[in-house]
């Protein structure tokens, strides 16, 4: 099955408890992208084992009833813009789905009441996904540094104007 394919059979249903845990006790990603592993800040951890933390749509996205992945969509503080975040199952990262994966998460935006104005943050020495968001229409318009997983690391805040 191609990537494209792939991404147009994901399945978006609100986030669980039992879904969330999953994906913060079991997913562990090769370095250096064990940066995104749940357990490498408590705060990060919380806030996704935490129902009353999650932001205002929370999805678990599954490929034929398996778990593969994220995806998370909030208003600014302003409400002018969304803030989105996700993530993809180890096991199924660097192989050419990222960008399949964020297209089907960017169709499930569309059909939601969010602002057109998407932003995100990711880490600097990320290029898969910064390629991802760029193939997408992302732009970067930021660099900056952010205190987290024990350390102290530059990002890249990207926005997507249209959708």
């Amino acid at each position: 099955m191609s990537h494209d394919a792939w991404g147009r059979v994901l399945r978006f249903s609100p986030m669980t408890l039992d879904a969330a845990r999953v994906i913060a006790d079991t997913w562990k990603y090769p370095e250096p992208y064990n940066f995104y592993d749940a357990t490498a800040d408590a705060e990060d951890y919380q806030e996704l084992i935490t129902p009353s933390m999650w932001p205002d749509s929370f999805w678990q996205v599954r490929h034929e009833g398996e778990l593969v992945g994220f995806f998370t969509a909030d208003a600014t503080e302003d409400g002018e813009a969304c803030e989105i975040s996700l993530g993809l199952r180890p096991d199924l990262t660097g192989g050419g789905r990222g960008s399949a994966f964020l297209t089907a998460g960017l169709k499930q935006l569309h059909r939601s009441e969010m602002p057109d104005r998407l932003v995100l943050s990711v880490a600097a020495f990320n290029i898969r996904a910064i390629s991802a968001y760029e193939g997408a229409g992302f732009e970067n318009i930021e660099r900056y540094v952010q205190r987290t997983n024990g350390g102290v690391h530059d990002f890249v805040r990207m926005e997507l104007r249209s959708r």
